[in-house]
């Protein structure tokens, strides 16, 4: 019996993030055993003497995967739940950025993954965001949440958002 919808969209969507990450050189640190509102985070390596080390420098993301999205205005609409919305709302400015990671997939989910012997193909991308906001007070309903279809999630916007969250925190601790 195979897996369910679901764990299948969260497979791909893990294989998306891995292979960003892969291609970045940046470290993946999947979450916890048990659930608490954050699926991983992506870490830098930095030289310390001869040493690569972790950098210390996080960011958090929680990762949705959907067929239920579509393009308007230059950006990628979702309907995203308020619990997940409140989770990055929520967070102070003095915590590690925690961010959406959304995959969005083609309706038919024979598109979802090819394979031949030239390549492998994961359709369609990841867009990222992180929110301001007031939390929503009914967590069982969704926010619609607006990406700037330029928020692609790539190598270089991964190292870019990696850098940005070292900056901001270290302009915190001077």
């Amino acid at each position: 019996m195979p897996i369910t919808v679901e764990h299948t969209k969260e497979n791909l969507c893990a294989a998306h993030i891995y292979a960003i990450c892969a291609s970045a050189g940046v470290l993946l640190g999947r979450a916890h055993v048990h659930d608490y509102g954050v699926d991983g985070s992506f870490n830098t390596v930095v030289h310390r003497g001869k040493r690569r080390v972790v950098s210390g420098f996080p960011l958090d993301f929680q990762a949705k995967s959907t067929v239920d999205w579509e393009i308007k205005d230059s950006h990628v609409v979702y309907d995203l739940e308020s619990k997940t919305y409140n989770d990055i709302v929520s967070r102070s400015a003095a915590e590690t950025t925690l961010m959406l990671v959304l995959l969005c997939l083609p309706k038919n989910s024979a598109d979802w993954h090819s394979v031949t012997a030239d390549f492998t193909t994961l359709r369609n991308c990841c867009f990222y965001h992180t929110f301001k906001g007031t939390p929503v007070d009914n967590e069982r309903s969704t926010t619609r949440v607006k990406i700037p279809i330029t928020q692609l999630l790539t190598p270089n916007s991964l190292i870019e958002l990696l850098g940005a969250e070292k900056s901001r925190r270290e302009k915190q601790a001077a």
